[in-house]
């Protein structure tokens, strides 16, 4: 029963340490509008921004690409950027552009930085 104790609570506690740092590793690549519009200016081909067509045609920042992450070739046209380099995304919310870094950092791309909050939250601002 001791050893038992003992197992449950070293892997509770693993658990929690893996869920902290997952959290501050996210945190790491989530950017609000002054960090995404510095650090991506550097980066100006690799800016995404994951909107339909129809959303990018009424405005986007600065000289972003349209990949638009709904359309079935996301990941194909994704392909053409280096996996070790810096990807920078943004949709309208910030939803879209979560799951499109999380379909990207499933197929390999080291550093996907989202901005937070999404075009819209950019605009306000």
């Amino acid at each position: 029963m001791m050893i038992k104790t003992l197992f449950l609570t070293v892997m509770l506690s693993s658990l929690s340490l893996s869920a902290s740092y997952a959290q501050e590793n996210n945190d790491k690549f989530l950017l609000n509008k002054e960090s995404f519009e510095v650090i991506s200016k550097d980066n100006k081909s690799n800016v995404i921004d994951v909107r339909t067509a129809k959303e990018f045609s009424e405005g986007s920042i600065g000289e972003a690409k349209n990949i638009d992450f709904l359309k079935e070739d996301f990941i194909d046209q994704m392909k053409q950027f280096d996996k070790q380099e810096p990807i920078y995304i943004f949709c309208k919310s910030g939803k879209r552009s979560a799951k499109a870094k999380q379909a990207l950092v499933n197929e390999g791309f080291q550093q996907v930085y989202e901005l937070d909050g999404g075009y819209t939250k950019w605009i306000e601002e």
